[in-house]
């Protein structure tokens, strides 16, 4: 059942053909990684600054009410104290939870891209193999290994996002229920 419209390529250029279009996709994952994580950099510059800008809109409005305060007459000073007070509670609860939550998802998101990297080096480990069988029956026996250890990988990576979760929500929790 051959087809006369394909070009005859030996065995030896269709393998460099193969080795060479693998050794291009991995540049090029290399430089899609790279903008990742550089993304993802960017990211976490782009949250902290605007946490930042958060907390000077607070420290402007405890400011405009300290100045109301001052400018009124007898219990101006009980209410400011009780402002602050209750300002500073809330400020601290939230910036904590903000920080404990950025925390929680930076580690979410390292081990979903390193398991993500893990896979895509592995897929692309398999392809160099691949080019490099010397027969079907070489291909079928790689196939089979690569399918079983990316399973294995997989339930790895999904018990291991699992157990981080949990841990990160019974931290949570936990500070939930702390005073």
């Amino acid at each position: 059942m051959g087809n006369d419209n394909l070009p005859v390529v030996s065995k030896e250029t269709g393998r460099a053909m193969a080795e060479s279009s693998v050794a291009r996709a991995r540049e090029a994952y290399e430089r899609f990684a790279e903008a990742g994580e550089m993304a993802l950099n960017a990211f976490e510059a782009s949250a902290a600054q605007s946490f930042e800008g958060w907390r000077a809109v607070m420290g402007s409005s405890r400011e405009t009410a300290h100045n109301l305060a001052d400018r009124h007459a007898a219990g101006a000073r009980t209410l400011r104290e009780q402002w602050d007070d209750a300002g500073a509670r809330l400020y601290n609860a939230v910036e904590d939870n903000a920080v404990h939550t950025m925390a929680a998802m930076r580690e979410i998101g390292h081990r979903m891209l390193v398991a993500s990297d893990t896979n895509v080096r592995a897929g692309l480990d398999f392809a160099d193999r691949l080019a490099a069988a010397a027969d079907a029956r070489e291909v079928v026996a790689l196939n089979i290994a690569f399918l079983q250890e990316q399973a294995r990988r997989l339930t790895d990576q999904m018990v291991d996002l699992h157990q981080t979760a949990s841990r990160l929500a019974r931290e949570a929790a936990a500070r939930t229920e702390t005073p």
